[in-house]
């Protein structure tokens, strides 16, 4: 799919009511390069900002903490929609987040953007590759995003 089109998929995905889309590939396909091309839109660099948000508060309270720092982190944008890129940390076993309710909520306060990385094969998607450390497969059954395929 060609920048023009997918830029074409996104927003018409997000004008047809949806709050979140996940842009979904492989990595090193270029939808990082993609999203920071986009106008309109404020970068949430996921791993950078909750790492730094996170350093300071004591592991037993993080979990807790996480969602108000996101909330806070994409409230801050002054644009309708925010892109989240590198989220690679909200899939760490000792945050204990539901992602699907965490991009939800997430998106009561903005429309989102989501940068995956991984694959989309039936009614699971992957994140990362296999074999790979971080390599995680969950059900589509409770997404509350549409899925836009990013190939490289």
């Amino acid at each position: 799919m060609n920048s023009e089109t997918l830029q074409d998929s996104i927003s018409h995905s997000l004008a047809a009511d949806r709050r979140i889309v996940l842009l979904v590939g492989p990595p090193g396909c270029g939808k990082s390069r993609f999203l920071r091309e986009l106008t309109d839109v404020g970068i949430v660099n996921v791993g950078k900002e909750l790492a730094r948000e996170l350093v300071s508060i004591p592991r037993e309270e993080r979990s807790g903490k996480v969602l108000e720092i996101l909330g806070d982190l994409v409230r801050t944008h002054v644009h309708p929609v925010v892109v989240l890129d590198n989220i690679e940390l909200l899939f760490l076993p000792e945050l204990k987040l539901d992602l699907w309710q965490v991009l939800e909520q997430l998106s009561a306060v903005k429309k989102l953007i989501v940068a995956w990385t991984g694959r989309v094969r039936g009614e699971q998607i992957q994140w990362g590759e296999p074999g790979v450390p971080g390599y995680l497969v969950l059900s589509l059954e409770n997404c509350p995003a549409k899925i836009v395929k990013m190939t490289g």
